[in-house]
């Protein structure tokens, strides 16, 4: 079966991790020095839930098109929740008592949420596959 180009999981993986660094580089930018960078947070946070979402979607795609088998993932995507997570726990810690200094981009929660429901649609999904093979 030939894949097309946004079928290639490789390339999928590799676009989702650049960019989740690259909003979590930008979320930060933009936390400590008081919104200067709000544009590129804005235009990060849209892509890089798009291609998440694409990402995520295509690898349970091919998980289910494996036909009595199980599929395995090399891949940890715990790494990316914990990295989150501890993002979203310092701005959530330090916004309150910078005396306004630093506030936790608009975004911010939302690609959060983003990134911990994809991981658990994916381990959902994983679950249900491999229960049935």
């Amino acid at each position: 079966m030939q894949k097309g180009f946004w079928q290639n999981l490789p390339i999928l993986r590799f676009l989702s991790g650049l960019w989740g660094w690259i909003a979590i580089f930008l979320f930060g930018l933009d936390f400590f020095t008081g919104h200067l960078y709000k544009i590129s947070v804005t235009a990060a946070a849209v892509i890089y839930g798009a291609i998440l979402a694409l990402y995520v979607g295509s690898k349970e795609y091919e998980r289910w098109q494996r036909k009595n088998q199980k599929y395995a993932s090399k891949y940890f995507g715990e790494v990316y929740v914990i990295v989150w997570t501890l993002v979203m726990i310092i701005f959530v810690l330090l916004a309150p008592f910078s005396g306004g200094l630093f506030k936790i981009p608009a975004e911010f929660p939302a690609v959060y949420l983003t990134v911990i429901s994809a991981f658990i649609i994916s381990r959902q999904s994983k679950f249900l596959k491999n229960s049935k093979s």
